[in-house]
């Protein structure tokens, strides 16, 4: 019964939120993606199209900083979707509209342990599968994935895990290990996966760890840094070319 309450009021979710989007700027519209992990775990995103129709669209997923929410990354997420490619913006659990199980128990990132922080890169695993089988004119293999600080580590392991591998990761403040996330072995097993590491020059512990992960990269491992802001998304806030850099970068990777 609980479950299906969930189903209704997403779908009554999707209708409102697409329309609300559509209204206010004809041009970019989104739908609202409800998915219950296999622990039951409830996780909200918002899955962005662009105006100009395409048969499949490539795709870029977000995956927003410790204790921030998916909204944080509007900006980047419009620079995309006006290129023409479709954004998923992932609130990860604990966190933004991802804060209930199924028996509408509020869980909070807060109080989680390693074990909770564990089941991030299964959850974004899981949510990509479904996309697939889902959401048909969406690319399984155009797509990259951009995270930050817990969501780039996240990032790393997820792509590790699939099977049809992003065509390349932007990782803002990635660390060797974040809230028991190593990725290391993870990143070794990506192969020639082009990534963008993005650090800024005054937040010492990142810039110091994106060095120390360059060693481990099979692939091209490119460093950009920036002179203010401290990890992950507080970097876009002052660094207003941040984001045309991030999609000049991975645009020709994905299109």
């Amino acid at each position: 019964m609980k479950k299906f309450l969930i189903l209704i009021i997403t779908l009554f979710l999707v209708a409102t939120t697409s329309f609300a989007a559509n209204t206010k700027n004809n041009k970019v519209g989104y739908f609202t993606i409800t998915y219950e992990t296999k622990d039951n775990f409830v996780i909200k995103s918002k899955l962005f199209y662009p105006a100009q129709k395409q048969a499949v669209y490539p795709v870029v997923v977000m995956l927003h900083s410790i204790g921030y929410s998916s909204d944080y990354w509007e900006k980047l997420a419009k620079d995309f979707v006006h290129q023409g490619v479709a954004v998923l913006l992932v609130d990860l659990r604990g966190h933004g509209q991802s804060v209930y199980d199924s028996n509408f128990k509020i869980r909070y990132w807060k109080n989680f342990t390693d074990k909770n922080f564990a089941k991030y890169p299964s959850d974004i695993h899981e949510i990509l599968i479904y996309l697939a089988a889902n959401y048909k004119n969406i690319s399984t293999t155009d797509y990259a994935i951009v995270g930050a600080d817990i969501g780039a580590n996240t990032a790393v392991i997820t792509a590790e895990s699939m099977k049809n591998k992003p065509k390349c990761l932007v990782l803002l403040s990635p660390t060797r290990v974040y809230k028991g996330l190593y990725i290391p072995i993870a990143m070794t097993n990506l192969g020639s996966m082009p990534i963008l590491s993005i650090v800024s020059v005054a937040d010492r512990y990142s810039y110091n760890e994106t060095y120390q992960l360059k060693k481990f990269a099979q692939g091209t491992f490119d460093i950009k840094t920036y002179p203010a802001g401290g990890m992950g998304m507080l970097m876009l806030k002052v660094n207003p070319t941040m984001s045309k850099d991030i999609v000049d970068w991975v645009l020709p990777k994905i299109k």
